[in-house]
């Protein structure tokens, strides 16, 4: 890894350097980044629905280590390490339901809550218990695990900070938003040949709008854009973006001033969840690494109430889903081609806009201070 990436960043938004073109495309920053910024950040895996009744287990990866949620017969969403304690065999390979979770290799059995519950014959043929050996010693091993409204965030290290303080900024920010009203509805997932931290810079980047989203930037124009840099929380929002006047076609969040009513705000949750708030719905956009250039993306739609499911509310439900899949596409062909020029000799790390980048110099320094952090 190159010394000085922070140190590039430090300096007035004109005269900065960005992160060089390695941190893009070289498997050996990639491997680092997984160590050092993915298993010690509270990092967005999935969505607490997908595991909703007692009994569900999901088998997932996070930093290149296999990891697994369930929901207990406790009704308690856990996560652990995806395998076995006894010889180290994968437990959980596909999603499903399940009261115990049984090891085929030398059938041990796992309840939901992390427990070893039976160690056949481990004392001898029909003898299954060891003089000396405790099983409670012997239990899954857990990850600490914290939820935003549907979205699951899992910390590998255990050491990042609380997750409390880490969405602070963010829960702060949108108090008078009343999440605990919305329902989940709709789904859609994308992979995209570029490296994450692309997507993430991309989705915090004003100055493209008028060039790549026309139809948009018809009445969410770029120069009625602010930025939004607190901490873990970086993106921008836009005080018009509903036009003025055009009819409510789902249900708002209740209780919205009328200023908020036709706000709209794109934040990132460092280091991979994108957020896109609007008066009547939001969805968010987990953003995970296959490698340094393939990602994948995943969609998750959020509605208010009855607008998440009544058939009235069917058409407007896709024509958005139509809308942000489009304006998504048009962004992963932009980002498609910043990979490839990430390969490219001339390039040095690009410089900022200091009226348009500070989003985007901001992610290149959280990401820049975790891989330097000791």
């Amino acid at each position: 890894m190159p010394d000085g990436l922070l140190s590039a960043l430090q300096h007035p938004l004109a005269q900065a350097r960005g992160l060089p073109a390695e941190a893009y495309t070289d498997p050996g920053f990639f491997r680092r980044e997984q160590a050092r910024l993915w298993a010690r950040s509270w990092v967005a895996v999935g969505a607490a629905s997908d595991v909703a009744t007692p009994g569900d287990v999901l088998p997932l990866t996070l930093a290149g280590q296999p990891v697994f949620l369930a929901r207990g017969q406790d009704g308690i969403l856990r996560a652990f390490h995806n395998v076995c304690t006894h010889r180290g065999l994968l437990l959980v390979e596909e999603a499903g339901r399940e009261k115990l979770l049984r090891c085929p290799y030398h059938a041990w059995a796992f309840d939901l809550e992390g427990g070893l519950r039976a160690t056949p014959h481990f004392g001898g043929i029909g003898c299954h218990t060891l003089e000396g050996f405790d099983p409670a010693d012997h239990g899954l091993k857990p990850i600490r695990l914290a939820q935003w409204n549907d979205l699951v965030f899992l910390d590998l290290s255990g050491d990042a900070e609380p997750f409390e303080a880490h969405a602070a900024p963010l829960v702060a920010r949108w108090a008078d938003y009343d999440f605990a009203a919305t329902r989940p509805a709709g789904r859609m997932d994308f992979e995209i040949a570029a490296n994450w931290k692309l997507l993430v810079e991309n989705f915090c980047d004003t100055y493209h709008l008028p060039f790549i989203h026309p139809q948009v930037n018809e009445y969410s124009k770029a120069e009625d854009h602010y930025d939004v840099i607190d901490g873990t929380i970086v993106g921008t929002g836009n005080r018009t973006a509903t036009r003025e006047g055009a009819p409510v076609l789902l249900p708002p969040f209740p209780g919205l001033s009328p200023e908020k009513a036709r706000l709209g705000e794109f934040l990132t949750l460092f280091p991979n969840v994108l957020i896109f708030l609007m008066p009547d719905h939001y969805f968010t956009v987990t953003v995970t690494p296959l490698d340094e250039g393939h990602s994948t993306e995943r969609l998750d739609f959020h509605f208010v109430g009855e607008g998440a499911t009544a058939p009235q509310y069917a058409a407007r439900r896709q024509e958005l889903y139509d809308l942000w899949a489009e304006l998504n596409r048009q962004d992963i062909t932009i980002v498609e081609r910043l990979q490839k020029g990430r390969v490219s000799r001339g390039f040095d790390g690009g410089c900022f806009s200091p009226a348009l980048e500070a989003p985007i110099h901001h992610v290149q320094t959280l990401v820049a201070r975790m891989m330097e952090k000791a």
